[in-house]
């Protein structure tokens, strides 16, 4: 199965990356917490490729670097979590409309040269 990370390895998306900022954010939380916390935050940042169903779209590089979703948040985990999945929504919907308008793009040509030719045969 395909997997992409919403915000992407350049913006520390990566479960290695989430991990160093839960530990800088929270220096006082165990190991456990941490890894905890860390996974559940990779969770929410990956998505299997068919939620949105096009290659292309990963190349679309976040406005948003998960370093930046920390910093913006309280110390505190809900509001990091919450931060966190509002942007991740916000990437995954801007990346399902892309491939919606990419789709319907398709589907108008298809009907354009294809069905309208089929009866011409």
């Amino acid at each position: 199965m395909t997997v992409e990370h919403l915000i992407g390895k350049s913006q520390g998306g990566y479960l290695k990356q989430i991990r160093e900022e839960v530990r800088d954010k929270f220096p006082l939380i165990s190991e456990a917490e941490i890894e905890s916390l860390a996974k559940e935050i990779d969770a929410i940042n990956t998505v299997t490729a068919c939620q949105f169903c096009n290659s292309t779209t990963s190349r679309d590089v976040s406005e948003v670097s998960m370093h930046e979703l920390f910093s913006r948040s309280e110390s505190t985990r809900n509001s990091v979590l919450e931060n966190i999945r509002g942007a991740c929504g916000a990437v995954l919907k801007r990346k399902q409309d892309s491939v919606k308008w990419k789709l319907e793009s398709v589907e108008e040509a298809f009907h354009e040269h294809v069905v309208s030719k089929m009866g011409d045969s």
